[in-house]
């Protein structure tokens, strides 16, 4: 008794020398919990993504009637998902589901300003998409690093952050309740690896990122389980990491060649940007060998894979740039000049692999073949006998993604076909009428056909 009443004068007396800032310090400690230091970190680089899409309303006498396509029309709706900004330049990862059908799509940041943004790819195998958002000249954005996923611990606390339902900024937390999960969807589509957890996920979470209690990007949230509650679902942020080099390849993007694959790695130093192989008679061909770690591109430190990728888009054939390398513990600056990727005849590709002839769309030819869009590649001969027809794809047939990749013109179309290979399955997006359609095309080359034996609408 004696012991605690002198313990109390003790603080008491402490307390009287400044009470009030004694209190304002500790609850200050209190209340500023790791999940609030994390929210704090990772908020700003999360973003709101808002996009328009066209679907399709059926009708019937008695409303809605499956069977009454010829009542079908078209609607516009917006729908909401989330991202994280991963490169200062405005570089967004987010669901592929989120932004496909998208016919125009808006970012909103955490300060509540507003910018468009475009699909650089997406990738549906994954669930996975790159978004670029149109920055003014200068502007860099704040941003998450891509964190690692090979070491979550069941148990351990999560903390999403999205828009669900619409309402910004959202912050849920929970714990990871299983890891390597597997989802099947609809068409057969299976998605593993997947990160489980018990943190609330609702429509508009999709995209978002899932964070560490210490604010570090380890997934994507992706799935919900509708029939149950607070089942959800994450892209393993080794998933992103390992698919980032394939969505951003620079090399088809700029139609350059440079020569040399990188992978992010992790070494006793932490996380290595590393080559891994080295084209011959390319530009990086005896410059640079596999196993050099890349340290900085153009005079920018490289420290993730987002850092090598989005800092190459900008690059131009006959443009040199400057890798520093570390090699054998040495740091050694190259220079490589970049070359020129011959451009492909998309619209020969498409006839030899598929039997496609294909036109691209402008406002014209939407309306004179009373097409449902004004973007996409119009199908305007088919091959007898070749993979398109043997498929079904009729004339009129909007094409508008090929694998992961939008397709807006012949030039888009070959940068994709180019090294698809006879035998090769193609997954290909296509419209018919106000009904769009995935579906996977076996490409087999073609043989050029006369005219009788084209079916075609010019």
């Amino acid at each position: 008794m004696v012991k605690r009443l002198l313990l109390c004068v003790v603080v008491l007396g402490g307390m009287s020398i400044g009470p009030l800032r004694v209190v304002r310090v500790l609850g200050e400690v209190s209340r500023t919990t790791p999940v609030v230091l994390a929210y704090r970190k990772a908020g700003p680089a999360v973003v709101n993504i808002s996009s328009e899409k066209i679907v399709t309303a059926r009708y019937g006498l008695f409303g809605r009637d499956p069977f009454a396509d010829i009542f079908r029309r078209p609607v516009r709706r917006k729908s909401a998902g989330s991202g994280v900004i991963v490169h200062g330049d405005g570089y967004v990862v987010t669901n592929a589901h989120v932004v496909s059908r998208a016919m125009q799509i808006t970012i909103q940041l955490s300060d509540k300003s507003s910018y468009k943004a475009k699909v650089i790819s997406s990738d549906s195998t994954h669930d996975l998409a790159i978004l670029k958002i149109e920055l003014p000249r200068g502007k860099t954005l704040p941003y998450l690093t891509l964190g690692r996923s090979d070491d979550l611990m069941v148990g351990e606390t999560v903390i999403a952050i999205g828009n669900p339902m619409g309402f910004a900024s959202t912050l849920t937390t929970g714990v990871i309740s299983a890891t390597d999960r597997k989802l099947t969807f609809e068409g057969n589509v299976e998605y593993g690896g997947l990160i489980q957890t018990d943190a609330p996920i609702n429509p508009g979470n999709s995209g978002g990122p899932l964070l560490n209690i210490r604010g570090e990007l380890i997934g994507i949230n992706t799935a919900i389980r509708a029939d149950a509650q607070n089942i959800g679902f994450a892209i393993a942020a080794d998933t992103v990491t390992e698919q980032f080099t394939s969505l951003m390849d620079f090399e088809r993007i700029n139609r350059v060649v440079f020569g040399a694959s990188v992978a992010q790695k992790r070494d006793k130093d932490g996380v290595a940007i590393k080559v891994t192989d080295v084209r011959a008679k390319t530009p990086a061909y005896g410059v640079l060998k596999a196993g050099d770690r890349i340290v900085s591109l153009n005079g920018n430190p490289i420290r993730q894979i987002p850092d090598f990728v989005c800092g190459m888009t900008g690059a131009k054939a006959d443009d040199r740039i400057s890798l520093t390398v570390s090699r054998q513990g040495k740091r050694i600056t190259k220079s490589i000049k970049l070359t020129a990727r011959p451009k492909p005849d998309g619209a020969k590709l498409a006839r030899e692999l598929f039997g496609l002839t294909l036109r691209k769309i402008d406002r014209k030819l939407a309306r004179e073949l009373s097409l449902s869009s004004s973007r996409g590649l119009v199908v305007v001969g088919i091959e007898a006998g070749s993979p398109a027809q043997k498929l079904g794809i009729d004339l009129k047939d909007i094409i508008f993604q090929i694998e992961r990749f939008y397709v807006t013109d012949l030039d888009s179309l070959g940068v994709i076909l180019e090294d698809v290979k006879p035998g090769a399955t193609i997954r290909l997006g296509g419209a018919r009428g106000y009904v769009r359609y995935w579906t996977a095309i076996k490409a087999s080359r073609q043989q050029e056909s006369s005219e009788s034996e084209r079916t075609t609408r010019r």
